[in-house]
């Protein structure tokens, strides 16, 4: 082919890339703004209901019980039966949920209506991380991959700052009747305008049980044990950081702006390594992000009666935090080969999700028997220094895990 007619080629393929990203972000920001303004909401919708706040907890780990099970189906449903398909069907499904919380009137219907929304957005992740990892050059892959995860952050700073606005004069269905409706045109974008995958066409979906063959299983290991330090720094950080604030002597305000800062400073990270990063530099990225994240964590706890400092230590905190989780996303994408690598993407993503339920829980155990909130932060810090090990050991054994097309 001569160079003029590859031209136009090229252009089109960059065009595609671009509209692919586009959308997959759009469904990440989405993820995002339902995990935050359900936090918020949570007090006007005990009071409603009828229901204890305590009771509300079970609310919360509805979403991450099915975030869980979505992640590891969806994601290997997508590389058997086409990605697209799969993120049409758990954008869908993920509406409905949302939907159906705005619609719930007893404590059963909102776990119901919370599994159903997590079922949607633990499928939805690995699908999109795996179209954008196709979708995008290969000398770009890791790049595009690690800012796509900014939109995470960005939804959930949207989200927060939208319930605030909103629940005081519509109340809190209005809020999800707005997550409801805002995936409805993006399903439309994505039936028009996005391809099938190209590599579930040409090749058969390579079954879970081969991520434990003889030859990979380290590798697969490894990026469990990093993808789940990785995620329970990430949430740990996010859900205890106004509570041991407010322990240590914050009022309720000025600890919300800290976890704010956090966030924004999570959406900087991510967009700045992700711009960073090249081919085949997303492992060493992700050990460094990891090592940022243990020391500034670490600091935060014995920052706490200095604002400013600790105002700092936040955003930097969210930077690298949020930026280990792009590049994870990246060198999972990677670590596949194409007709396994929603399976893998997805279930690296579930055992993350398991983190973020048991980290969360073990911080709450350690401070109910006595321990200090620089100890909490310390022991936040050690999640991320584990995972710094896995992933020293994830980049030594980085290379493509060969599925041949017939499996």
């Amino acid at each position: 082919m001569s160079m003029a007619a590859s031209e136009p080629l090229d252009a089109a393929r960059a065009a595609l890339a671009r509209r692919v990203i586009l959308g997959c972000a759009i469904v990440a920001f989405l993820d995002g703004f339902d995990t935050q303004a359900i936090g918020p909401a949570i007090p006007a919708i005990a009071a409603q209901l009828g229901l204890r706040p305590d009771a509300m907890g079970s609310v919360l780990g509805a979403s991450q019980v099915g975030f869980l099970v979505g992640a590891f189906l969806f994601g290997a449903l997508g590389d058997r039966f086409g990605r697209k398909r799969m993120l049409l069907l758990t954008t869908a499904l993920f509406a409905v949920g949302t939907l159906a919380t705005a619609l719930s009137a007893s404590l059963n219907a909102l776990l119901i209506s919370r599994v159903v929304t997590g079922l949607g957005l633990g499928g939805a992740s690995p699908n999109f991380v795996s179209l954008v990892g196709e979708f995008s050059r290969e000398d770009r892959r890791a790049r595009a991959v690690t800012m796509l995860w900014a939109a995470v952050p960005l939804g959930g700073m949207v989200g927060a700052y939208t319930t605030g606005q909103i629940l005081p004069v519509h109340g809190w269905h209005a809020i999800f009747v707005i997550g409801a409706i805002a995936p409805i045109p993006v399903l439309a974008a994505i039936a028009l305008l996005f391809p099938e995958s190209r590599e579930v066409a040409h090749a058969k979906a390579a079954p879970v049980a081969a991520l434990f063959r003889s030859d990979i299983r380290g590798t697969t290991l490894l990026l469990w044990v990093t993808s789940f330090m990785t995620w329970s720094t990430i949430v740990v950080t996010a859900l205890w950081l106004p509570a041991l604030l407010q322990r240590a002597g914050w009022t309720g305000p000025h600890a919300a702006t800290m976890l704010a800062l956090n966030n924004g400073g999570g959406i900087i990270g991510t967009l700045v390594v992700g711009m960073l990063v090249g081919r085949g530099g997303a492992h060493r990225a992700l050990v460094a992000m990891l090592a940022a994240a243990a020391c500034l964590v670490a600091l935060m706890g014995v920052l706490t009666s200095a604002p400013y400092g600790f105002a700092a230590l936040a955003i930097a905190a969210g930077c690298a935090t949020s930026a280990g989780g792009g590049t994870l996303l990246a060198v999972s994408a990677g670590t596949y080969a194409p007709g396994a690598r929603s399976t893998g993407v997805g279930w690296a993503l579930g055992v993350g999700r398991i983190g973020t339920v048991l980290g969360p829980l073990a911080i709450g155990i350690m401070l109910g028997l006595g321990a200090s909130v620089a100890t909490a932060f310390a022991a936040i810090a050690v999640l991320a220094l584990i995972g710094v090990a896995a992933a020293l050991g994830l980049a030594r054994a980085a290379r493509p895990i060969p599925f041949p097309h017939g499996e």
